[in-house]
């Protein structure tokens, strides 16, 4: 009797372990084991990468920020893929849950952030010009001098807009005239508000005739994600912006500036104004033209520039322009594009603009340079001023330190 007391009670003991182990077994199958590093310290306008371990080509992931030190604001999805990539203005601890699904299993982690004040106070303005190419046009030597390199005008350039304050102007000159731009810090692309502001020329009243209308800019921007310091080729995103989708802007427009020859004879078109056949244009419309040249026979086409043709393509927008009386050539109405353009309405630009070349939003942590390229040519005729609407550049400011400090956002 006692030896079946006792082998029951083993069995039931064996059964009962079988059955705990197995219950154990299934529950661990359905967890997804997550590998993340449990605290993380960065400085403040650092782009911080969070990396987490990969559980597979099908998984689902959702980050939630579960702590906010500035707003308070919680529970606020983040980001969708494996990794995270979080840049903080404000110091403070910030916390995040990682939930990863796929299929019926489960897994969910948490870390902290320690976000510190930056060491050294950043420019909230451009610290740095990484090229200067203005097109063809009356004032693309305004800031050469005999003897200058291209590197001699960059550092003049650069003099004039890098607090924004002297009030200057950089003239890119016709369509595809560009200059590309560079903090010293990564700007923040914050959800929800503009981030960065363009600095260009006068588009107030836009229902006055200007004797000199600004062209709208076309933005690109980088963020150097190789922390090499400057912009490659592969990092450049379009902004989007109000004339982007538009019927009449015109993709893959180009145009080609041909210089004349040394010692080849200027032709003169009138003896009482002296307009000269400078700068023969083409461009893939089939419309021929020239730059003329005024009286004061200033150089139009870039004085350091080896090459004698160069071409530009991309993007072309339309601005409306026009005489303001019939017969006249001196004072034009344009319509400035609403916003997401240097020399827009509204100056103020959203890193969450930006797109790839298939029209993806890019999804940017921030930026660390811009490049402005014009994007509108209109022949101007008889107002001596070039062939197309020059753009002009006086800089960028980062919205969120000139807000975090309390600093000036504009330079009028």
């Amino acid at each position: 009797m006692k030896k079946n007391v006792t082998r029951f009670l083993l069995l039931a003991f064996a059964f009962t372990f079988i059955g705990c182990s197995s219950d154990d077994k299934d529950e661990n199958a359905n967890v997804i084991d997550i590998t993340l590093q449990e605290k993380y310290e960065t400085p403040t306008f650092t782009v911080l990468d969070i990396t987490a371990s990969d559980a597979g080509a099908t998984a689902k992931y959702e980050w939630i920020m579960t702590k906010n030190p500035v707003n308070a604001v919680k529970d606020s999805i983040v980001g969708d893929t494996k990794d995270l990539r979080f840049t903080a203005i404000y110091a403070g601890s910030y916390e995040f849950t990682l939930n990863v699904t796929d299929a019926n299993k489960k897994g969910s982690k948490s870390t902290i952030v320690m976000v510190v004040n930056e060491v050294s106070n950043f420019n909230p303005y451009i610290t740095k010009i990484f090229d200067f190419d203005p097109a063809p046009g009356m004032f693309a030597n305004d800031l050469y001098k005999e003897g200058n390199s291209k590197e001699d005008v960059m550092k003049t350039a650069l003099g004039r807009i890098n607090e924004t304050n002297v009030g200057y102007l950089l003239d890119l000159g016709g369509f595809g005239g560009s200059i590309v731009v560079g903090f010293d810090h990564t700007v923040v692309n914050v959800p929800g508000t503009n981030d960065f502001r363009i600095y260009g020329g006068d588009v107030t009243n836009p229902a006055v005739a200007k004797a000199n209308p600004p062209a709208p800019g076309l933005l690109f921007v980088a963020y150097d994600k190789n922390k090499n310091g400057k912009p490659d080729a592969d990092e450049w995103y379009e902004i989007a912006g109000s004339q982007h989708a538009k019927s009449t802007t015109v993709k893959n427009f180009k145009v080609t500036y041909n210089k004349k020859a040394a010692g080849e004879p200027l032709v003169t078109s009138s003896a009482l104004w002296t307009d000269y056949e400078h700068v023969y244009c083409e461009n893939n419309k089939e419309e021929k033209y020239y730059l003329a040249r005024p009286r004061g026979k200033k150089e139009f086409y870039p004085i350091w520039a080896a090459q004698t043709s160069v071409s530009y393509e991309g993007l072309k927008l339309d601005v409306d322009f026009k005489t303001a009386r019939a017969g006249q050539t001196t004072l034009w109405y344009s319509t400035p594009p609403e916003w997401g353009y240097a020399n827009a309405i509204n100056p103020d630009i959203d890193i969450d603009w930006a797109i790839d070349k298939n029209g993806n939003k890019a999804n940017l942590p921030g930026i660390d340079f811009i490049k402005v390229v014009n994007c509108v040519s209109e022949p101007m005729g008889l107002c001596q001023q070039q062939s197309s609407m020059a753009t002009v550049f006086a800089g960028a400011g980062d919205l969120h330190i000139l807000k975090k400090y309390n600093l000036k956002q504009d330079n009028k």
